[in-house]
């Protein structure tokens, strides 16, 4: 009679775990939904409910976040309101219990349990580019004939196929040959194989029109270079994306356009090392500069989730400029009579133009497309400079607004007057970082996208309202704050003030270097033809999480 009993328990418990394993997963589809915790919170009640819970159970959920990124000590979930590290929420936890009768012990009962959590993300896609081209057969063609060395001539109407046609990156991936989300963003592949992965996807199912795999079948054949670039971001190369997840894997159903990655595709092949503009900013005989370029930076495509990390940061985010410069003056044997001997000096800059910052801040699911939405904060700039001993870093930057973070070292000096032997001179900020100066609006713009896609917001575009004109003379600008940044240290100590003499005499050294730079690097930039002060983000996507039991 006792092991009637028992194993009448163990067929509740498990009749109960399911339910509580139903519950949550019910309550984490909707917790990304307009109503957020009481949505996923009523969602599971009901579940429990039409899954046969009797009248005399219960049923607690609690909302919060499943990350195994930062929440190992509480088994990867934190309950909402109890830390930083629950925010966004994507989890629902539900604990389902219920009475139950001994069969041979008449009054008797126990009361049994059941536990269950699940997780559901929604992931956004979208791409950031600050640059605006025309869907023009012509102008496209010519551009991947440029970037490829390749002599396509494809219509307008197969362009306009690849620019709605979406790449699920699960699908990406197999047919790349490799079958997870990481080996993917480890995969390093050509533009051919590229092209001919997309358009493998998009055939099966008859999913887009036979124009539009052909054309990939085109540029895969006609893409005979051998430069392979990395799928995924890397802390020294650029990727074609840039993932904001702590488990990569969630974004497999996440979507990317065919076109948006075939042009960051070339573009990143094309331009793999910077430009070398030394020779053409020759300021010799008062100084030396050593200078890299990178011009029109492909779309930075990004794949993630809404919100901040607990630091404050965007868990999403994407960062592109139109042209970015990293310059290094160097003055040689320079001497102010009877104040200093300088031995060399070296001044790292960093400057971007026409960049712009976007950022995934919000997600909500519905049932139907039309109704849910994800919303993106875009920041288009006219130009950001930064000084220093990070400067070049900056250089393959996609993800957060360009900064110098380490002051600029920028000469050993011994000083007469006072007597003293080797001083550290640095450009820095009052909070010890480098100098950081920036050309844009003051607030972001926000985007409020649908998940229909092929309508009317897929994509947008915001500027800076004719403040073009600034970058102009930001070097000159330059100049003239350096006087408040410059430290003058001798054993650690900073003697900036009396040695006021010397700061002053750098200014004016470093004054018409800043302005002969600004005379040649403003032509250059518009004989590029460069449109300052645009972003646009086109839309990928809207991922709305399928939920899955955790633990």
């Amino acid at each position: 009679m006792a092991a009637i009993d028992v194993g009448h328990f163990y067929y509740v418990r498990r009749d109960l775990q399911r339910t509580a394993d139903l519950a949550a997963a019910a309550g984490a589809q909707t917790i990304g939904s307009a109503g957020s915790c009481a949505a996923a919170i009523n969602s599971a009640q009901l579940n429990a409910t039409a899954n046969g819970l009797s009248s005399n159970g219960g049923i607690q959920s609690t909302c919060g976040r499943w990350d195994p990124s930062v929440n190992a000590a509480q088994s990867y979930f934190v309950t909402a309101g109890t830390s930083a590290n629950a925010v966004p929420l994507n989890a629902l936890q539900v604990v389902v219990s219920q009475p139950v009768s001994f069969l041979f012990l008449v009054g008797q009962t126990r009361t049994l349990t059941a536990t269950a959590t699940a997780q559901a993300t929604n992931i956004r896609s979208f791409s950031l580019s600050t640059s605006v081209a025309t869907l023009s057969g012509g102008m496209i063609n010519g551009l991947l004939n440029a970037l490829l060395n390749t002599n396509l001539n494809l219509d307008v109407g197969s362009y306009q196929g690849l620019a709605t046609a979406q790449v699920k990156l699960l699908d990406l991936a197999i047919a790349l040959g490799v079958s997870s989300m990481n080996d993917l963003l480890k995969a390093q592949v050509t533009v051919a194989q590229l092209a001919k992965a997309m358009a493998t996807v998009l055939a099966q199912g008859n999913i887009v029109s036979a124009n539009v795999t052909n054309a990939l079948g085109t540029i895969a054949s006609a893409s005979t270079g051998k430069t392979t670039i990395n799928v995924g971001n890397t802390s020294s190369q650029n990727g074609l994306l840039a993932i904001g997840l702590g488990d990569p894997q969630a974004a497999a159903t996440a979507t990317v356009n065919a076109l948006d990655v075939l042009m960051a595709a070339a573009e990143i092949a094309n331009g793999s090392s910077a430009i070398n503009l030394g020779a053409a900013l020759n300021l010799s005989p008062i100084a030396s500069v050593t200078a890299q370029a990178q011009v029109i930076q492909p779309p930075v495509i990004a794949v993630g989730e809404a919100g901040t990390n607990p630091d404050g940061s965007y868990r999403t985010s994407a960062h592109s400029a139109v042209v970015r410069l990293y310059v290094n003056v160097k003055l040689v044997n320079l001497t102010i009579p009877l104040v200093a001997s300088i031995n060399a000096l070296n001044l790292p800059m960093y400057v971007e133009v026409g960049q712009g910052n976007a950022y995934l801040q919000a997600t909500q699911c519905s049932t139907q497309r039309a109704s849910s939405y994800s919303w993106i904060s875009a920041t288009p700039g006219v130009a950001a400079l930064c000084i220093g001993g990070d400067a070049a870093s900056n250089m393959t930057n996609t993800t957060v607004p360009t900064s110098c973070n380490q002051p600029a070292v920028i000469t050993s000096v011994s000083l007469p007057l006072l007597g003293l032997g080797l001083a550290k001179v640095s450009v820095e900020s009052p909070s010890g970082s480098g100098l950081n100066l920036t050309v844009q609006p003051p607030s972001p713009t926000v985007f409020k996208f649908n998940g229909v896609q092929g309508d009317s917001d897929d994509y947008q575009t915001t500027n800076t309202n004719g403040l073009g004109s600034a970058v102009g003379g930001l070097l000159t600008q330059l100049a003239s704050g350096l006087s408040g940044t410059i430290h003058v240290r001798v054993l650690g100590l900073d003697v900036t003030g009396l040695a006021a003499p010397l700061v002053s005499g750098l200014v004016a050294l470093l004054t018409p270097v800043l302005q002969s730079l600004d005379l040649l690097l403003v032509p250059l930039l518009q004989l590029l033809g460069v449109q300052i002060g645009v972003a646009t983000v086109h839309d990928l996507g809207l991922a709305c999480g399928q939920a899955q039991l955790v633990y």
